[in-house]
């Protein structure tokens, strides 16, 4: 059995870490194919668990739309910072979303894009350092568990593939002399920048480059690769031009904002290389997810120690070149020099930042981390066989079993971290997986389904895909036929059979809901083992009464809509708060082109007002005629008011242009701006 093991082992050591290019060539392709298999399966199973929040369901909304619809976008998705990203993540996920609107196959797409840059690792090393250096890089990036969570989400910071592309042609210009190399790698600019405007920083890696690589610059290339960059971003430039500059005049406004200047951006090139610090994604219970797993952090540290000793190498022996070759550079020196500005470029622009970093920031270095430290234990090892034998075994029994543990540990990290995150909510760290989204959609259409003539409602909070999160993650999973509401601002009653799919976060229409609708179906909790749920109710059409009907005259606005009642909860004196419902009814579509609000002012017997507030309720695109609606305003009262009794006027008024809507008679003649509610806290 000992001799099966060892058989077993020694063409996977030998090829590591031996020079034997005879058993090398005899085992590449078999390694090669396991390192891409272990990045298949790290990168490929359990897709039910990878987030898809808000910035991941815009991009899938937008390629959606490119599908159904025929629109394509110039921009993309706006920035954390302000501007705008280019459209190509768009692009890039509209082929998996005309198969599909399952967002587990989107980041099947993206994470395969993740393998193949895994592939392109192995190749680009393989290309300029050599076997090993090519083997090691894309095992140690295919097991890399940061690296891995990232390549896992639909989101412009997996850009592993393309930043490889834009090396592998830098160092066929640098490192090979080939002129039209250049034009590559300005073409890979082109995507880099399309993905994510964070690409721009290669544009100073090549500047750098070519300062050093001068000779093998030549008009044609650089003239054929700035038309390709163009073509490239054509559609987003030819959009700033037409718009004034937009994103360009925030881009230059970030430069003037004020700015810390600190070694973050080193740091977290150093985090990312492994698995350090990734308790992060436990969000608060990082604690507990530390305490549920072995602590072999120690791996990472010393994984991370290599990278700054790799480096430090790196820059010793290509200064030493340098002053050996009185500034010349062999082809091997190039590829070096090639690694180091590589690394240094985009930590250089990022020494200053304006808000904190991020991990994903550095994602534009994959795999210039691995790559460095591959170099080094390589070179470690070629230096160590022309000394003793005894100790170049003792050193590559070591680096087998440090290898071997690390490889291990990121693997049981990455995959005890998706355990963790499936079973207990994360906040502040990983977003709830996808799959009780899913889960919870595919019940409400079988619920819809059953329902004669039933229309689907989901209640969230916040109603407004391009806003908020839930809105844009169930617009994607439902498509367009389910009505978003707003279940913070309203509920809403059709006149037909209706199923509501509710989001805990829809209060208080959820508890009204609770009230007057029969739940239906058990709740499905929003991940395993949380308290928060998912609940699903079916309501026939029925009346429905306000504590405090409205009888009066005039009771009907010109948008179309009669004021049903009224209702109010709270404190009624000076410096409390009143949450003031309205009941009301869409007899009519009002042809506005922006939105209808509600105005609520709350006023004593004098008519002196003591507080307002005013609010959407429902949109007028959400309104179907037959609704009876509830809309809550929370009316915070001066700490100034006289004591109660006090009254409400409540009115409408169009927006943006703010132009009060009229109250009409029975004869349908204007009667009033507003209607005059209450006594309340009598």
């Amino acid at each position: 059995m000992r001799k099966d093991f060892r058989s077993f082992l020694n063409p996977l050591f030998n090829l590591l870490f031996c020079g034997s290019d005879v058993q090398q060539k005899r085992h590449e392709w078999l390694l090669l194919l396991l390192i891409l298999l272990l990045a298949v399966g790290l990168r490929l199973t359990r897709l039910d668990l990878v987030e898809f929040k808000y910035d991941e369901a815009t991009w899938a909304r937008s390629a959606l739309a490119i599908v159904h619809k025929g629109h394509f976008p110039a921009l993309g998705m706006v920035s954390s910072l302000g501007p705008y990203h280019p459209p190509l993540m768009s692009y890039i996920l509209a082929l998996p979303f005309a198969l599909s609107r399952d967002p587990r196959l989107a980041a099947g797409w993206v994470a395969l894009l993740g393998v193949a840059a895994v592939a392109l690792t192995w190749w680009v090393g393989r290309t300029y350092f050599g076997r090993r250096v090519g083997l090691l890089a894309a095992l140690l990036f295919a097991a890399c568990p940061w690296a891995v969570i990232h390549s896992r989400k639909t989101w412009t910071q997996s850009r592993a593939v393309l930043t490889l592309l834009f090396i592998a042609a830098v160092l066929a210009l640098a490192a090979r002399r080939k002129h039209w190399a250049l034009t590559g790698a300005l073409a890979a600019i082109g995507l880099l920048i399309s993905i994510h405007l964070g690409g721009m920083a290669f544009i100073f890696v090549l500047l750098l480059l070519a300062l050093f690589f001068r000779r093998s610059i030549r008009p044609a290339p650089l003239l054929a690769g700035l038309a390709l960059l163009l073509l490239i971003l054509s559609p987003y430039l030819l959009y700033e031009a037409r718009h004034d500059w937009p994103n360009l005049r925030s881009l230059t406004n970030l430069a003037g904002q004020e700015a810390a200047l600190d070694l973050q951006a080193p740091q977290m090139a150093a985090l990312i290389v492994g698995g350090y610090h990734l308790q992060d994604l436990a969000g608060e219970r990082f604690v507990d997810f530390m305490n549920s797993i072995p602590n072999l952090r120690w791996l990472d540290h010393v994984e991370m120690a290599l990278l700054w000793v790799g480096l430090a190498w790196l820059v010793w022996r290509v200064g030493r070149e340098l002053l050996t070759n009185r500034g010349r550079l062999s082809s091997d020196g190039a590829a070096r020099i090639a690694l180091l500005c590589w690394f240094a470029v985009p930590i250089a622009l990022l020494l200053r930042h304006a808000a904190p970093l991020h991990p994903h920031d550095l994602n534009l270095l994959y795999p210039v981390q691995h790559l460095i430290i591959a170099l080094l234990l390589v070179d470690m090892l070629d230096w160590v066989s022309h000394s003793s034998r005894l100790a170049s075994y003792v050193l590559r029994l070591v680096l087998y079993l440090f290898v071997a543990l690390l490889l291990i540990w990121h693997i049981y990290l990455q995959q005890s971290l998706l355990t963790f995150v499936d079973t207990y909510d994360t906040p502040g760290g990983y977003g709830a997986p996808v799959k009780y989204a899913l889960a919870a959609a595919r019940q409400a259409e079988e619920l819809q389904a059953k329902t004669e003539g039933a229309e689907l409602i989901t209640l969230l909070p916040g109603a407004d895909p391009r806003y908020d999160g839930q809105a844009a993650v169930f617009d994607v999973l439902l498509g367009p036929g389910p009505r978003p509401v707003d279940g913070r601002q309203a509920l809403v009653f059709p006149a037909r059979p209706v199923v509501y799919l509710a989001n805990p976060g829809a209060e208080p229409a959820l508890a009204m809901l609770a009230e007057m609708g029969a739940e239906v179906e058990p709740p499905l909790p929003l991940r395993a083992g949380s308290d928060a749920a998912y609940r699903f109710f079916r309501r026939q059409p029925a009346a429905v009464d306000a504590p405090h009907s409205w009888e009066g005259d005039p009771a009907r606005w010109a948008s179309g809509v009669t004021l049903l009642g009224y209702d109010w909860t709270g404190d009624p004196q000076p410096g409390g708060t009143v949450r003031w419902t309205l009941y009301w009814q869409i007899e009519g579509i009002p042809p506005v082109e922006g939105g209808l609000h509600w105005f609520n002012h709350l006023v004593d017997s004098e008519g002196t007002r003591w507080g307002q507030m005013d609010g959407v309720g429902l949109p007028v695109s959400e309104w179907r005629v037959g609704d009876v609606v509830l809309t809550w305003f929370d009316i915070a009262i001066s700490d100034d008011a006289p004591p109660p009794p006090y009254f409400v006027r409540s009115g409408m008024y169009t927006y943006p242009d703010i132009v009060t809507i009229s109250l009409l008679d029975v004869a349908g003649n204007p009667a009033g701006q507003f209607i005059k509610l209450g006594p309340i806290g009598q």
